[in-house]
């Protein structure tokens, strides 16, 4: 939560002034009572109110609460905007909401329907507890940077075979999705040097 609470600050900090008056606006619609503080209560009453949140786990108001004083600040609050903007989808298996690292399919993102994404949490796809019918996934990093770096390789599915064992289908997948790795490592490495130069 760390990580997200200071990312959600850059962007506040570096935003406009209309996206900043949005931000505050967010955190006034919570604050019931105008006191400048967000209570459990008023959390839990906006959460319900706001069905677009309905993902939000009321659990992660313990995380937010970074002093623990049972009561969340504006900038604590900023975090939890932060996540609502950015971070809104879920595991497909276990639907947790997916805050940070996650798995994607590749052919699904590349499809051309919105919304269309076949999304994993880490211990999900660790353990294999999906069904699904592709088999090349990459984490949310790796897939953009491949994104970036060779596009064409990311359209690539394994070919499949009606007879294969799915011991033979899951190598096929890792060597697919380690390529994809490799390559969106040597190009970001690649850059990196370019920029040094």
């Amino acid at each position: 939560m760390q990580e997200l609470h200071e990312a959600a600050i850059a962007y506040y900090n570096n935003g406009s002034t209309d996206q900043q008056n949005l931000a505050w606006q967010f955190f006034c619609s919570m604050d019931g009572d105008g006191n400048g503080r967000v209570s459990f209560q008023e959390y839990t009453d906006f959460l319900c109110r706001t069905t677009g949140l309905a993902w939000v786990r009321r659990e992660m108001f313990q995380e937010l609460d970074r002093n623990r004083d049972g009561q969340l600040d504006f900038w604590e609050v900023l975090t939890l905007y932060y996540v609502a903007r950015t971070r809104t989808i879920g595991c497909r298996t276990c639907l947790q909401p997916l805050i940070g690292l996650y798995f994607t399919c590749v052919t699904c993102f590349e499809s051309q329907s919105v919304g269309d994404s076949f999304d994993l949490c880490v211990k999900c796809y660790m353990r294999r507890d999906y069904n699904h019918p592709h088999r090349v996934f990459l984490d949310s990093f790796v897939l953009l940077r491949s994104k970036r770096s060779h596009p064409s390789l990311l359209l690539q599915e394994p070919p499949g075979d009606q007879n294969m064992s799915e011991q033979q289908s899951a190598r096929i997948g890792w060597w697919t999705a380690m390529t994809a790795m490799e390559v969106a490592l040597a190009m970001g490495s690649l850059s990196a040097f370019c920029t040094i130069m």
